[in-house]
């Protein structure tokens, strides 16, 4: 029996580049080949009139559906792994939010429970992200106040795990710096958020920027006025044009190179303490605390600011590179085989690869 599969009659989109027609071989969970020719013993899935583009890297997310990450059990998470690649999303950092650091101790094992069990056509687990508990309380958002702790290498001891890729920090309480030098030896991304800070030497990362910071300011830039002309920061976007304008969308993308802006979900399931309001999270306030767009929404939501090459780069491409993921985020000959196939006309999400296994196969006549 054949191991390979041909996405034959496709468009493919790379990010940053124009798309051209051509034919994707995958054998296991790697393209073997990029190609006109036709190979009548693989399995064929017919992609006229679709683009296809490498898979979405939300680096950022909370949750969707029924799924917390902050509470669920690994049953409910590999449920919504198995839910994202609908969504075009391929693979994701789980971001816990400010908990008790037994809560989150737990959740942490919970998630790499669940990366063990989720079936090869769920999107993948690359790591997790931390946000919080070691943020600035006056600039908490929705998390919690009492849970909040110092920026300690003690602390975050309570908490380390191998699995940890991002931890946002405020800075401005992480004494000499030192729990960011013990991340960044650790090879941890120390990002900046819910923070005041006014010293931003050594600053290469920043938390939803614009968000759960002080705003730009022409005598007092801060955090955002230094991430915008500094062009070795990577700044994470929530382009879902509820926690940002559309302007300011926009501004970003003037000020910043292409390659180091990261769009992120900032997704969430709402619950008791989640409301919905159109395609937003808010509490019972009304004040916005998430969103509930992911990442095939956030391109949809921003066609009119960017085109779709540009697009991938900050939902793919430069998610893979800022997490040191070598093999995604591109489609070419020896990378791995995570890829999303859209109608063209819509943008809408008609099925998806993970690691070379395919979800969503009733969408697509297949042969050979």
């Amino acid at each position: 029996m054949s191991t390979l599969t041909l996405i034959a009659n496709g468009y493919i989109q790379n990010p940053g580049e124009e798309k051209f027609r051509g034919n994707i071989l995958i054998e296991k969970e790697k393209i073997v080949d990029i190609t006109e020719k036709f190979y009548p013993d693989a399995a064929q899935i017919e992609a006229k009139g679709c683009i296809i583009t490498p898979g979405l890297i939300d680096q950022h997310i909370h949750g969707g559906y029924e799924c917390d990450f902050n509470t669920a059990n690994p049953e409910a998470i590999v449920s919504f792994l198995a839910q994202l690649p609908k969504h075009g999303t391929t693979a994701v950092c789980p971001t816990i939010m400010t908990d008790t650091p037994e809560n989150i101790r737990a959740q942490i094992e919970k998630i790499k429970q669940a990366k063990a069990q989720a079936p090869g056509n769920a999107a993948k687990i690359i790591g997790i992200n931390l946000e919080g508990p070691f943020i600035n309380p006056e600039y908490k958002g929705a998390h919690s106040r009492e849970y909040i702790l110092p920026p300690t290498i003690e602390n975050y001891r309570q908490i380390e795990d191998e699995e940890i890729k991002i931890v946002t920090i405020s800075p401005e309480f992480d004494e000499n710096g030192e729990l960011a030098g013990y991340l960044e030896k650790k090879g941890v991304i120390v990002s900046i958020g819910h923070s005041n800070a006014q010293n931003l030497s050594g600053l290469s990362h920043v938390t939803h920027i614009f968000n759960a910071m002080p705003p730009l300011h022409h005598r007092n830039p801060g955090i955002v006025g230094h991430a915008l002309v500094n062009d070795g920061v990577y700044v994470e976007v929530i382009a879902d044009h509820n926690h940002l304008h559309p302007e300011a969308v926009r501004l970003i993308l003037r000020s910043k190179p292409g390659s180091k802006v990261i769009f992120i979900s900032d997704c969430l399931a709402p619950g008791k303490k989640t409301l919905k309001k159109g395609d937003a999270a808010v509490n019972k306030q009304g004040n916005l605390i998430g969103s509930l767009v992911f990442l095939d929404g956030v391109i949809r939501k921003n066609t009119g600011i960017s085109g779709l090459k540009d697009l991938l780069m900050y939902c793919s491409l430069n998610p893979a590179r800022n997490l040191g993921l070598e093999c995604s985020g591109y489609i070419k000959k020896g990378t791995v085989a995570d890829l999303v196939l859209w109608d063209a006309v819509e943008l809408r999400v008609k099925g998806a690869f993970v690691s070379g296994n395919f979800s969503l196969p009733g969408s697509f006549r297949t042969g050979g």
